[in-house]
């Protein structure tokens, strides 16, 4: 080994101990082996709600159509723009870090703009050590360098995701600089932001603290509750006393209590506060409504029936077979409670023989029936172990199985993830696992 380039490593070496202290565990990280490795995350900081535009929205998501307009969101918080850096052997004085650039939320030609800046830092600084200045950028000039102030443009996303068989657009996202990854064109980009945003803004509020407007006293927001429809912040322990109060009273609808509030207080929010309110003895099968004296049967809230089943009307058979298909054991439990194991059974051989009609294909190997409950469409038989496209049937045979979904030939190109279920990537953290990889830069 040169002497050189031990210099180059003992300058490394340095530069990773002084990022290291700057920048805590959820922002930076390296392994130190042949070749130095990093992953940087840059949580983005903008000082008021950002608005991000969407085009021709249509998406049957629930959670997105039930919390915001259809054609536009604002959000507090994007998720991180992700740096994945290579240090070669004569870096700094040489060469420039090898590097992916991974951002969820910008087009892939955006992202190019972004690869071909940090080029344009290290040719104006070449021969001293370059991160700083890159991460710099990143966290404090990157909005400005876009001409993203009050607004982003999620347009390209969203078309994107819902023409899956446009190719000509989404050969566009190959023309970019190969260095910049976007692998979220194929997920719900709107969906993830909202998420995103909302698990954020708990984290934040649980560790900051607020003034109670009741009783005036400072507490942390994990023992405050900000009610959703109207955003006013108080202490549980006096929100709880509240509700307790105006239940006791039989107020049907329950407004928030600051002063000139017209706000009605959300029934989870309530739930949240007085738990007890919505509880009952789990063997009770004919719980008494304590204002009007009510008994009720607690599966089809009718009055109360003793062991008879629960009546069910022919057109409701149909929509019971949807619903008995959906459910968790658990609420399969209930439904054969509810309305008697024998008509239950009659459902179940039903759902047996239209899954496997609409739901299961065969292996081009073994021919063995495969259902697909969940993931992407490259499949893995269990019984022969090859591999297959769900959507055209076709065995796939390439050592890179995800090769038959990238060649712009093939019949599924840019379909991995079609008619993926939105419920496969709630948690922001899986997710993260599929739209980010481990790049190779040999």
């Amino acid at each position: 080994m040169s002497h050189a380039i031990i210099r180059d490593r003992k300058r490394q070496e340095e530069e990773m101990t002084v990022l290291s202290s700057i920048y805590d565990e959820n922002e930076f990280s390296c392994t130190r082996s042949e070749q130095i490795k990093c992953t940087v995350n840059i949580f983005p900081k903008f000082h008021k709600k950002l608005e991000v535009n969407f085009t021709n929205c249509c998406s049957s998501s629930a959670i997105s159509d039930a919390i915001v307009p259809c054609g536009k969101i604002f959000v507090e918080h994007l998720p991180p723009i992700r740096l994945h850096i290579q240090l070669p052997d004569t870096y700094p004085s040489q060469k420039p870090p090898n590097f992916c650039l991974s951002v969820t939320w910008l087009t892939p030609w955006e992202i190019s703009f972004v690869c071909q800046k940090l080029d344009e830092i290290w040719e104006e600084n070449q021969g001293s050590e370059i991160l700083f200045l890159w991460l710099d950028f990143l966290q404090n000039n990157l909005f400005n360098f876009l001409g993203i102030q009050d607004s982003l443009d999620a347009s390209f996303m969203h078309i994107i995701r819902t023409t899956p068989g446009d190719r000509i657009t989404f050969r566009l996202t190959h023309l970019s600089d190969p260095r910049a990854v976007n692998g979220a064109l194929r997920l719900d980009l709107k969906k993830l932001l909202i998420l995103y945003d909302r698990e954020q803004h708990r984290k934040q509020f649980d560790n900051n603290f607020y003034t109670c407007h009741i009783c005036f006293e400072e507490y942390r927001g994990l023992h405050c509750i900000e009610l959703k429809n109207c955003r006013h912040i108080y202490c549980k322990s006096c929100m709880e006393e509240y509700i307790r109060i105006k239940v006791n009273e039989h107020i049907k609808i329950i407004l928030c209590p600051t002063l000139d509030c017209s706000f009605e207080i959300n029934d989870n929010d309530i739930k949240t506060l007085s738990p007890s309110l919505f509880s009952r003895n789990p063997n009770d099968t004919a719980p008494i409504c304590p204002n009007c004296n009510y008994c009720f049967c607690i599966y089809c809230y009718k009055f109360y029936h003793g062991a008879a089943p629960c009546e069910i009307a022919s057109d409701d058979v149909k929509e019971l077979i949807n619903d008995y298909k959906n459910s968790d054991d658990k609420k399969k439990k209930l439904l054969e409670k509810k309305y008697g194991r024998r008509q239950m059974k009659l459902v179940e051989e039903t759902l047996t023989t239209d899954y496997l009609r609409d739901n299961a294909k065969s292996c081009p190997k073994c021919h063995s029936l495969i259902s697909k409950i969940e993931g992407c469409n490259k499949i893995t038989c269990k019984h022969c172990q090859s591999c297959f496209c769900w959507l055209c049937s076709q065995q796939i045979t390439l050592i890179n199985g995800y090769g038959h979904f990238t060649n712009a030939n093939s019949p599924c190109f840019g379909r991995l993830f079609e008619g993926v279920e939105d419920e496969n990537y709630n948690n922001f953290d899986i997710m993260e696992n599929i739209i980010w990889f481990e790049p190779n830069f040999d």
